[in-house]
């Protein structure tokens, strides 16, 4: 076991708490120690109550325990309610004294499940893809990603073991990708979304950061009361390379990395073939954005009627773009979404799951937030998606591949998932 429990994956510190060689009291004033010892670096939390949080603790360590995530202090983003602490949506000004009254449904069940809320993570304005305050913990100068920049920071620093994210177009995938970690945006609504800041609810989803597969399996387990881990119909994935048509476009050093990826698995016994989706599948990045757009236009009619001087020129910009576009337009888009979902388990039937490249490249600077070219296109298909490290890039730092699943098999992915980890560790 590490000499500090902040530094303890999720199932280390699980099975120390089950077998009482340490409680929830120490593992929650250890992230604390390591939030007040790297917080003014890395800006990962928007709130933080220690007493609060102290409090929780000592009541799970008093009661019989409830699930493997019991006493586990887990960071909440914070466009996602809690009772007992503000929820300020990436805004603190435009939401200044927001306290809701109930707690969404996925803080709901991790209280049932017995973990601890230590706080909230920082945001993204208003949630959408301009860069926070939060610092890569990995390197100062870079992006964590956005918008779930504070919880995968959070992780990735050693102040929480797990963190919920929450995803639109590319919130979960790509902070994991650059802090290092692995990150699960689940099948559609398998973790509801609700209680939460709506952006497209089509789209909207809440997953989870954590740093190993393992890790994700128990907190998905415990949250949701699936299995974590689904044997594969084959005695090892058949796994589909699909390069999408951003391929040309990423740096060679990230295509360098791909190829030795599979060329790993591969010689690990892990079939790899290549996956030829055809041409529909390139549009569905454009659809993605489109219907982004039309709903988040409408769900933030508020804030363009009485906040309009206080938003970023991009995000007036970004809304009343979305405010112009036809319903026929968002219907079309809908629709093509809707056959896309249905077609895609034949589309991918010579394989398990799919393999993509994780990210653009490297994290870049702190004042960009990175791309999501080659994640957003998932989104559409209401599919697992689950970011796996994967290499280094020139500086250093963290690579990541996609793994995509079928909808409703999150088990076997993530079975898949541990398989391939182990090669690419």
């Amino acid at each position: 076991m590490a000499s500090d429990p902040a530094d303890l994956p999720l199932t280390e510190a699980a099975a120390g708490l089950a077998a009482g060689t340490l409680s929830s009291v120490a593992l929650t004033r250890a992230c604390l120690a390591r939030i007040s010892a790297r917080e003014a670096q890395v800006g990962a939390f928007e709130f933080v109550d220690p007493e609060l949080a102290l409090a929780q603790a000592r009541a799970r360590d008093a009661e019989p325990r409830r699930s493997a995530l019991h006493g586990v202090p887990v960071a909440i983003k914070d466009v996602i309610d809690t009772h007992d602490m503000p929820a300020l949506w990436g805004d603190p000004a435009t939401y200044a004294g927001r306290r809701p009254k109930r707690d969404a449904p996925v803080v709901r069940a991790l209280r049932e499940a017995g973990a601890v809320m230590l706080g909230k993570t920082v945001v993204s304005r208003f949630g959408f893809w301009w860069p926070a305050r939060t610092r890569n913990p990995l390197d100062l100068s870079r992006t964590p990603g956005s918008s779930s920049s504070g919880s995968a920071a959070a992780v990735a620093a050693g102040m929480a073991p797990l963190a919920l994210g929450t995803q639109t177009g590319g919130s979960i995938i790509r902070p994991a990708a650059f802090c290092g970690l692995v990150g699960l945006k689940p099948t559609h609504d398998w973790i509801a979304y609700r209680n939460s800041r709506d952006f497209a609810p089509s789209f909207d989803v809440t997953g989870l950061l954590t740093r190993t597969v393992g890790d994700l399996a128990l907190a998905l387990a415990a949250i949701t009361g699936r299995a974590a881990y689904a044997a594969p119909a084959q005695a090892g994935p058949r796994v589909g390379l699909y390069r999408t048509s951003d391929w040309a476009a990423a740096p060679d050093y990230v295509r360098a990395n791909f190829e030795r990826c599979a060329q790993a698995l591969a010689a690990a016994g892990i079939a790899v073939g290549e996956a030829a989706l055809g041409p529909d599948y390139d549009r569905l990045s454009d659809a993605q954005h489109l219907i982004v757009q039309y709903e988040t236009a409408r769900l933030f009619d508020w804030e363009l009627r009485e906040k309009r001087g206080a938003l970023d020129a991009g995000v007036a910009a970004l809304l009343e773009d979305g405010l112009a576009i036809p319903q026929a337009a968002y219907n079309e888009a809908m629709d093509f979404c809707a056959g896309m979902r249905a077609r895609f388990p034949a589309d991918i039937a010579a394989f398990d799951l799919l393999m993509v490249p994780g990210s653009e490249g490297e994290p870049p600077p702190a004042e960009r937030c990175g791309g999501n070219a080659f994640i957003r296109m998932w989104m559409p298909l209401h599919a697992p998606d689950l970011s796996l490290p994967a290499g280094k890039g020139p500086s250093g730092l963290p690579l990541s591949v996609q793994l995509i699943g079928r909808a409703g098999q999150d088990a076997a992915l993530i079975a898949a998932a541990r398989r391939i980890e182990a090669v690419l560790a």
